[in-house]
């Protein structure tokens, strides 16, 4: 049996942490996309398993409830099988229940339920609830000889979200589990059972960043194998970058836009090191206008030498032994800062704060 498995599409994200509605709506609008690009590659296989959280929350628009329902029904007789998962639990107001879904969807209840596919069996258990403390049921794939696949959100080895144990797993003589939860890409043998996430297939924060998509597997007799397929619209890219040594905002700008690759992206650059230009995020953030979204953080210092400011006669020699005297009492990254600001202050130059 060959099979398209997908997880945690988490179709109407808000995208609350984008700049604008706008660029929300454009995110929004590339989810649906890319799940109607993979309905386009489920056409080329025997299934369509999604491994749960298909929604992200209990509403739904209705441009996506008729993007769901016309993309299964495209698959004409393909059959799609879905566990829900904890962001879109089978409860009595589940959109499994409401939409008018295909008579090819087959959402999996609360208890496991079978089915036969070309020549395996697949089972599967949806969350009842947005909460599952509790291992759910896995499926044992007991004395039948035909290959065993099975579809759960949850969480290998982990203690919340349907906790499931690797002794659970190596007893189950199940050939592949078709996971949800983790939005990342990974496969782990256990025993005979070919555990795999796929993963998320867009990335909607920097915590998802990198390529995203979808796994292709292959399950027969003679075992399981799968392979990631890219199919993300965009991808969170996450730069650590040292500007020791630059002084303008402007140079910062420059070293920045050199590692803009891809303007489609969503871009998080983290400044370091040491540079007596104290960076304006926003004024960076307007310099970088090509790239989709950019976010910037400051985590640079400013080039001090403290046992010479200590020996300074005065207000600064007196302010820097002050802060000194603090460090041990507070945090130490937050009293270098205040030492920082306070110099620029006494010095007469302009602080701003990002």
């Amino acid at each position: 049996m060959r099979f398209i498995h997908c997880a945690d599409l988490h179709l109407d994200t808000p995208f609350s942490g984008l700049a604008d509605s706008r660029s929300a709506e454009i995110r929004q609008a590339e989810l649906r996309s890319t799940f109607l690009a993979i309905i386009e590659r489920a056409k080329q296989t025997d299934a369509l398993i999604i491994a749960g959280d298909l929604f992200d929350q209990e509403s739904l628009e209705p441009e996506t409830v008729r993007t769901l329902v016309k993309g299964f029904a495209s698959l004409g007789e393909i059959p799609v099988f879905i566990a829900a998962g904890n962001h879109d639990p089978l409860t009595e107001a589940s959109y499994y229940r409401l939409a008018p879904l295909p008579a090819n969807v087959h959402v999996f209840g609360t208890e496991p339920t079978r089915f036969s596919v070309a020549d395996c069996e697949i089972c599967g258990i949806s969350f009842a609830g947005a909460q599952q403390e509790e291992a759910l049921p896995l499926p044992s794939a007991g004395s039948q000889e035909r290959p065993f696949i099975c579809v759960m959100h949850g969480n290998v080895g982990g203690h919340d979200y349907n906790p499931i144990s690797r002794e659970q797993v190596a007893e189950s003589g199940i050939s592949y589990l078709a996971l949800g939860h983790v939005h990342s890409y990974s496969r782990e043998m256990i025993q005979k059972t070919l555990c795999v996430y796929p993963g998320c297939p867009e990335g909607r924060g920097f915590d998802e960043w990198g390529s995203k998509g979808v796994v292709e597997a292959v399950v027969t007799r003679e075992g399981a194998k799968a392979s990631f397929v890219p199919l993300c619209r965009r991808e969170h890219q996450v730069h650590e970058v040292d500007v020791t040594g630059l002084t303008t905002n402007e140079e910062i700008t420059a070293m920045l836009c050199d590692k803009i690759t891809e303007e489609k992206d969503l871009y998080k650059f983290v400044l370091t090191g040491e540079t007596e230009a104290v960076p304006h995020c926003d004024v960076i953030k307007a310099g970088l206008a090509p790239c989709f979204f950019a976010k910037i953080y400051d985590k640079t210092k400013r080039p001090l030498d403290i046992a010479a400011l200590l020996a300074e006669p005065g207000v600064r020699g007196m302010f820097v032994q002050k802060i000194m005297e603090e460090q041990a009492l507070h945090d130490e990254a937050l009293c270098r800062k205040a030492l920082e600001l306070g110099l620029m202050a006494l010095s007469g130059e302009k602080v701003k704060l990002s």
